[in-house]
């Protein structure tokens, strides 16, 4: 079974961009406020389709029959999700280049592009 791209791709939100990094209250709502700008003129160009920030909880369930429950990474870890970005644009080259305009890289984030597949039940 072979999974068939589509043209979306999702930005995983990575790194400083996922919490407050030490900001005072001002330079959050400052930092938020570019993030919101950039969202709103990629949704306005029709290229955003969804961007949500995830909480920082968060279990791994693994192991057979879903048996083994863990804590996985913590929240501070470069690893940690913090939340996620789709666009809806022709070919990953377009994705990464969006990607690159993101407000967040500013406060040490980082975006991992990945091209969403349709899903196959053959």
């Amino acid at each position: 079974m072979k999974n068939t791209p589509t043209n979306q791709y999702m930005f995983l939100v990575q790194g400083g961009a996922c919490h407050d990094g030490g900001l005072s209250a001002e330079q959050m709502q400052a930092k938020m406020t570019e993030v919101y700008a950039w969202i709103d003129g990629l949704t306005k160009k029709g290229v955003m389709s969804a961007a949500q920030p995830l909480t920082p909880e968060r279990k791994i369930v693994s192991g057979k029959n879903g048996s083994i429950v863990s804590d996985g990474i913590a929240a501070e870890s470069k690893e940690a999700i913090g939340g996620f970005f789709i666009v809806n644009v022709a070919t990953m080259d377009e994705a990464v280049n969006i990607a690159r305009t993101c407000p967040m890289f500013k406060y040490g984030g980082q975006l991992e592009v990945r091209q969403i597949a349709e899903l196959k039940r053959d």
